[in-house]
């Protein structure tokens, strides 16, 4: 099987990559494998040297070890140089520097390709938008983690007669707050005939996006009441440990560590069990979810998946980087990403004039179908002062409120202001006493997305799939509530919208 994947990003484990290319991937890997354990490891030193050189930069505004020395010791062993940062302290994101210009200037310092971690949703897609160089995902926020998904699939692909179709799942865990299950769900979805099996408290349960997403591609989800239940139907039980730094405080560490604990697994659990153990590690010391005694066992395969992780990316940097032509730095931004596709447009009618009509001022814009009672909120946040502004409430079936700026457009950092606190605004743009635009402003509901961030700029952008309407930067679905807009309208905006993401730049 030949493929070409020189200079690709792999941001989403659902979107950039199918089947075929992940199985390409797991043979690619094992050569890697066959060669350490032939003792030949140093066959591939000379690989990035000499006049293909290669570097790699790595951005983790996040803390890793396993990710981090992962790809280090990867690119090391195939003979390439790595340098960048581990934490924000130091760098110039004290200073409010964007991701952005953060991914411009790794390229301006020549680096071939970036591997980044981020707290944020999304920013991953970000930055390959911004990249002219391959941009590799090692997690952002609660959304993917598709090197780990990778070297997951890599291990059981070694461990079930290379075959990754017809395969019996379990999960457990905290299933909700981390990415990497979500990654692996969706990388299982790649192939036939799966099932998953999982059993948690609703709190730490599977998402039902994930849910969606997976059985519409066929994956057979089912819900078990224990971990026996589970683990005595599966030929592979993955355990992550609690996402105690995702969960925001909403619950104390000592609450979640007693919901874990009749999911624990332990010696007595697996007792019967043929199943083999997986963990993306590392396990909570504190809670233990992994009972000590297990680690001893013959289930237990998350320290394989440990090496595996270096033979699958060594195979990833392999692939990638590949391409041997040399790439002369652009120092220029893409015009595609000044601009977002988030405007669902409104029919213009003519209105009679009334006391808050929108066509009683000259030029500017009025801001219509706002929440009741976010008249101040956002005049304060776009700093209007009494001059430049008026407005009123409505109180009818409706309940809303009308705010008109007398002079000048708004920005798109405007845009996103007032969505975040009256959600689906309807933007009328004035010039010379008519209405020349008028649009619903969308923003994705994901508080954590990296759409949401005002200073990094980034123009908000769906795509369609299959119908449903998805954030492009983190996936999550948009449903459309605008009681203003016709059903028309909306099967106009949807069938306008991309069908898959790809790349902008």
């Amino acid at each position: 099987m030949e493929i070409n994947l020189a200079n690709t990003d792999i941001i989403s484990i659902l979107n950039d990559l199918d089947k075929e290319k992940i199985l390409y991937l797991c043979e690619r890997a094992e050569e890697m494998r066959d060669l350490e354990k032939d003792g030949k490891r140093w066959l591939l030193n000379n690989t990035f040297t000499g006049e293909n050189q290669k570097v790699l930069a790595y951005m983790f505004y996040e803390p890793s070890t396993r990710t981090r020395f992962r790809f280090d010791t990867a690119m090391r062993e195939l003979g390439g140089k790595r340098d960048g940062f581990t934490g924000t302290e130091g760098t110039s994101m004290t200073k409010k520097e964007t991701i952005r210009d953060t991914v411009k200037m790794m390229e301006a310092n020549h680096f071939d390709a970036i591997v980044m971690r981020h707290p944020k949703a999304g920013a991953l897609q970000w930055a390959a938008d911004v990249a002219d160089i391959p941009v590799i995902n090692a997690g952002d926020g609660k959304n993917e983690h598709p090197t780990q998904a990778l070297l997951d699939l890599f291990t059981i692909y070694i461990n079930n007669n290379k075959s990754l179709d017809g395969l019996r799942i379990g999960l457990g865990g905290d299933l909700s707050h981390g990415r990497t299950i979500r990654s692996l769900v969706f990388a299982l979805s790649h192939f036939d005939d799966v099932t998953i099996r999982w059993a948690a408290e609703d709190y730490l349960g599977l998402p039902e996006g994930i849910h969606e997403v997976a059985e519409r591609r066929g994956v057979k989800i089912i819900r078990e009441r224990s971990v026996e239940d589970v683990i005595n139907d599966c030929e592979y039980y993955y355990m992550t440990r609690p996402q105690f730094e995702k969960m925001g405080g909403e619950i104390s560490e000592s609450e979640i560590a007693g919901l874990l604990k009749r999911y624990r697994i332990t010696l007595e659990k697996i007792r019967k069990s043929k199943a083999r153990l997986m963990h993306p590690l590392p396990v909570n010391g504190e809670v233990a979810e992994i009972e000590f005694p297990v680690f001893f066992t013959k289930n237990q395969l998350f320290y394989q998946q440990a090496e595996n992780g270096i033979f699958l990316s060594k195979a990833l940097l392999f692939e990638i980087l590949s391409d041997e032509t040399y790439r002369i730095f652009r120092d220029r931004l893409p015009e595609s990403l000044l601009v977002g596709n988030n405007r669902l447009e409104r029919a213009i009618k003519n209105r009679e004039k009334e006391s808050l009509a929108i066509d009683v001022i000259q030029n500017g814009v009025v801001l219509d179908h706002l929440s009741y009672g976010t008249l101040d909120r956002i005049r304060s946040e776009l700093a209007l002062n009494e001059y430049s502004v008026f407005g009123g409430e409505i109180i009818n079936d409706e309940k809303k409120a009308i705010l008109k700026i007398k002079e000048g457009e708004l920005s798109e950092r405007d845009y996103k202001k007032i969505a975040m606190i009256s959600p689906e605004p309807t933007i009328n743009i004035i010039r010379e006493n008519k209405v020349k635009e008028k649009f619903v402003y969308l923003l994705c509901e994901n508080e954590n997305c990296i759409t949401r961030e005002i200073m990094e700029d980034v123009p908000p952008k769906f795509y369609n799939d299959d119908g449903v309407v998805r954030c492009r930067y983190c996936g999550q679905r948009y449903n459309i509530k605008s009681r203003k807009v016709s059903d028309e309208e909306k099967e106009i905006f949807v069938k306008s919208l991309p069908e898959k993401v790809e790349k902008l730049s």
